[in-house]
């Protein structure tokens, strides 16, 4: 067994003061506890030793990245410049593209082993890594079909983070559209050949997921085939839909429906799914989220910089929709940034303040954590997100003397994390109880 004992932990319950977290051999927290239950059990010695550096600082969930695509984090700063007469997510596009056709295994592999160690100081110690570039730049596939996949999961190794592969379905541009020159990497010629791969993968054990990219670019052929794989192995499904207008009005004119009307009538939707982005989804396809049990993923800096548009949060907070958050582009890297921009932009599309609370009296704080760690854990089929005994010990310190934070109180500590502090103040990460991290 091994210990860790901060100052304080933040628990299902709040945050609860001088409480010993004991980490079992599986690297899953066993028992939190007290003061007195450690003094009853004689523990006082080793409970001494896991104080060490831990004075000073408190003990969250670790946060989970639900939704990124790691080689997009070449283009930080280097997309800004105009790329069309009227740059849109759909010029921002081409520079992607150029991007993704420079990628080689390896390549991959160290922008992914760079990445993992800036989401792992940030405080992400788990990440579903939204994974489309499966082939050589022709379409043709490598040798070894998951080649480009296996080097995110090595670089996942090496770095310590957990890493949960969703393996993207890409088969056209668009309704009735083949796909063009630089999408032909992404692509399977068939869906059996696409859920081949994701056999092999599953053969590996690694924590995986299965991801029709959009409606854009799968049939709806492909998508009632992958989600019904998806129940019948109980893997999470999780897809891009109503990012950007043009998506929706594409939908329209193809198939006389909205994109979450089309993944509803071809059984997309369900608890296993988690639908990304969900920018602008209308009454009716919120209604069909919440029904099924699905989630949504939000991207907020990835959602600004390519000008999505602000999602409609109050509106799925009535719905009681799960939100989790990802950084999807890795435009930037910080939990508290991205649920804090969730919240910001919600107040500018309301015009009020506290949007993304769970009552009349409560703060965003506590709700902002949960969206950050157990909705992101639950997309992604992991048993990590709380502090309670049977949970992956999946945890970050935070440097309660940090200057950011100076003047928190135990009832302001969250919110003066996600209104007041950066990623500076976490100052080391454990992944399954194993510390990978520290400031």
């Amino acid at each position: 067994m091994r210990y860790l004992w901060p100052d304080y932990v933040y628990t299902p319950h709040g945050w609860q003061r001088d409480i010993l977290v004991a980490i079992d051999e599986h690297g899953c927290i066993a028992e939190l506890l007290s003061r007195a239950e450690v003094e009853a059990r004689g523990l006082q010695a080793e409970a001494e030793a896991a104080r060490g550096s831990l004075s000073g600082k408190a003990l969250l969930p670790g946060f989970v990245n639900a939704h990124s695509h790691v080689f997009q984090r070449a283009l930080r700063g280097q997309a800004q410049r105009p790329i069309g007469g009227h740059d849109t997510f759909w010029s921002w596009r081409q520079a992607m593209y150029a991007e993704a056709r420079r990628l080689d295994p390896e390549r991959l592999y160290q922008l992914a082993c760079a990445t993992y160690r800036e989401m792992l100081a940030a405080g992400y110690t788990t990440v579903g890594e939204f994974h489309y570039v499966h082939h050589q730049p022709d379409g043709r596939p490598y040798a070894a079909p998951n080649l480009m996949a296996e080097a995110l999961l090595q670089a996942a190794r090496t770095v310590g983070i957990r890493l949960v592969i969703l393996l993207a379905a890409y088969a056209r541009n668009d309704f009735g559209q083949p796909a063009l020159e630089e999408q032909r990497r992404f692509c399977d010629p068939s869906v059996a050949a696409y859920l081949e791969r994701v056999e092999a993968l599953r053969g590996l054990g690694v924590p995986l997921g299965l991801a029709p990219h959009s409606v854009r670019a799968v049939p709806e052929d492909w998508l009632r085939a992958i989600a019904a794989y998806s129940r019948q192995h109980q893997l999470p499904l999780h897809i891009h839909a109503n990012e950007q207008p043009a998506e929706i009005a594409s939908c329209l004119a193809a198939c006389g429906c909205r994109p979450l009307v089309l993944l509803a009538r071809c059984e997309v939707l369900g608890p296993q799914t988690t639908v990304v982005h969900a920018t602008h989804a209308d009454r009716t396809e919120l209604d069909l989220l919440a029904s099924s049990g699905a989630r949504v993923c939000l991207c907020p800096t990835t959602e600004g910089d390519l000008g999505d548009g602000i999602p409609p949060y109050r509106e799925l907070l009535a719905r009681r929709i799960p939100l989790a958050i990802g950084s999807d582009s890795n435009t930037r890297l910080d939990p508290f940034e991205e649920l804090r921009w969730a919240e910001y932009t919600a107040r500018l599309r309301y015009g009020e303040r506290r949007i993304l609370v769970t009552g009349p009296e409560a703060s965003p704080g506590a709700y902002l954590l949960t969206c950050g760690c157990e909705h992101g854990a639950a997309a992604l089929g992991i048993e990590s997100g709380r502090l309670e005994p049977g949970r992956l010990a999946d945890l970050v310190a935070v440097d309660l003397e940090h200057p950011m934070l100076q003047g928190w109180t135990i009832e302001s500590l969250l919110d003066c994390l996600f209104f007041g502090a950066t990623a500076e103040v976490i100052s080391a990460v454990w992944v399954s109880g194993q510390q990978v991290y520290a400031r």
